[in-house]
């Protein structure tokens, strides 16, 4: 009767043990899981560490940008401030010479998280904050300010200047001749060179968005 009892004692203390074992171990792997799952759409600001333009950059140049905000999921932070991403110029062109904007396309290839991991980075960019006149179009390919506006003041004043000669040349009628003369060599002169190159200086903020799932380890 006693070995029972101690024998069913055992058994008890056994049970209760693996049971609180069980218990313990729940919430310590939710909190300390290494695994998560950040969403398609999320997006990303990270400031430029390099220069971009279109008037140096090449085809395959690489670049790096630094990201200004923490990445949170569920309420804890997986991707923290200061997580390095690395990419590469994957199209350029120069403006033309009428009216022309520069391009240029980036491709995102991966992040690296400050213990040193690194995980594949499918983005695009959908923004910048910094240079003026640089837009964005659905595609992702981030376009230089148009130098329409320039060529229109140029040949304007060039015009201008023109009507002056002329009037002081050959009255209303010289005006007229002077005016239309100034205006053709203005607009020639100014197609003659190429638009304002698009430049992303250092510190540029890129606004990236998620492409697909990015899944990331920051207790590995």
């Amino acid at each position: 009767m006693k070995r029972q009892l101690w024998s069913s004692a055992v058994a008890f203390m056994f049970g209760m043990w693996m049971l609180s074992g069980i218990a313990l171990a729940g919430p310590d792997h939710d909190r300390d899981r290494d695994r998560w799952m950040i969403p398609e759409g999320t997006t990303l600001r990270a400031s430029l560490e390099t220069t971009l333009s279109t008037r140096t950059a090449r085809q395959g140049d690489r670049f790096t940008a630094t990201l200004r905000e923490p990445i949170y999921v569920e309420g804890r932070q997986v991707i923290p401030y200061g997580s390095t991403i690395e990419g590469r110029v994957s199209e350029v062109q120069r403006p033309g010479r009428v009216h022309g904007v520069g391009k240029m396309d980036i491709a995102y290839e991966r992040i690296i998280l400050p213990n040193g991991d690194s995980e594949p980075l499918v983005a695009s960019t959908r923004g910048t904050e910094g240079p003026k006149g640089t837009k964005v179009n659905e595609e992702g390919t981030i376009n230089g300010p148009s130098s329409r506006k320039r060529d229109v003041e140029e040949t304007a004043v060039a015009g201008g200047v023109g009507a002056g000669i002329g009037a002081i040349a050959g009255g209303a009628k010289g005006t007229a001749i002077g005016g239309g003369a100034g205006a053709i060599i203005g607009l020639a002169d100014s197609m003659r060179r190429r638009g304002k190159d698009l430049e992303l200086p250092a510190g540029t903020t890129l606004v990236i968005q998620l492409e697909r799932p990015l899944e990331v380890h920051p207790g590995r």
